[in-house]
């Protein structure tokens, strides 16, 4: 059976470099990649040998025949592409490989805010015969801003929710905070979040701590956030990185 990672996180979080990073050391990895560009908003496109939604839609020409802005033209794209998932069916079909790299786009609100991931995921899994993990990337220098690391807790919480399978969060661009100390560093990946209550005071205005403390509250009780750290500067670190979450597969 084939297998597959949704690859989300928000712009800059460092999908794409994985995933390219991927494709470039699959020898070493013993798995046949393919990637699937799911973004028909990219521009700068470097994948080779992939398969591309903007050889079925771009949001350029969505937004230049409907005048849309560009979040607009983005999900007006991605329910194309859920109308037209045979298109990606047959696409899937006619290759060899057995593992495959869906590079999302990073607006989050098509996780968070529609059912157009859900519904592609579970077309993924039916009609396309693929295994599915999710991998939720956040940038770790978002560990400087309390408020945006948790912010990426809650999105990340809200898409596991959403899609029901396997997720792994991943801190990407590891190799950016090498000098945080280690003490420091654990209470990111295996989150307390009470932890983070005296941060929070420090920098909120006092009107806002309830609601704070109601997500802290939120987070600490469905307890599923945890993250695995990622440098993809070195290739032991990918390498740990894959075979951890293909282990998925072996277990399942």
């Amino acid at each position: 059976m084939k297998k597959g990672q949704l690859i989300m996180g928000p712009a800059g979080s460092g999908k794409s470099t994985y995933c390219l990073e991927v494709y470039k050391n699959s020898k070493e990895i013993k798995k046949r990649i393919k990637i699937v560009n799911l973004d028909p908003s990219v521009d700068n496109y470097f994948y080779p040998n992939s398969i591309d939604v903007q050889d079925l839609i771009k949001t350029n020409d969505v937004m230049d025949e409907f005048s849309l802005g560009p979040n607009g033209s983005l999900i007006f794209c991605m329910e194309y592409l859920i109308d037209n998932l045979m298109w990606l069916k047959n696409e899937i079909d006619s290759c060899f490989e057995e593992f495959f790299l869906f590079d999302l786009p990073g607006q989050i609100e098509i996780y968070t805010h529609s059912s157009l991931i859900k519904e592609l995921t579970k077309f993924l899994i039916l009609s396309c015969q693929i295994d599915i993990s999710g991998l939720f990337f956040i940038d770790s220098q978002f560990l400087g801003d309390t408020a945006k690391y948790l912010s990426g807790c809650l999105t990340a919480l809200s898409s596991m929710v959403s899609l029901e399978i396997m997720t792994f969060n991943v801190l990407s661009k590891m190799d950016l905070i090498r000098n945080i100390p280690m003490y420091i560093f654990e209470k990111f990946l295996n989150p307390s979040f009470n932890l983070f209550l005296k941060d929070l005071d420090e920098i909120l205005n006092s009107k806002y701590k309830a609601l704070s403390y109601s997500i802290l509250n939120l987070l600490e009780d469905f307890s599923m956030i945890k993250f695995v750290p990622l440098d993809l500067t070195k290739f032991e670190s990918l390498l740990d990185f894959f075979n951890l979450v293909c282990n998925f597969y072996e277990i399942e």
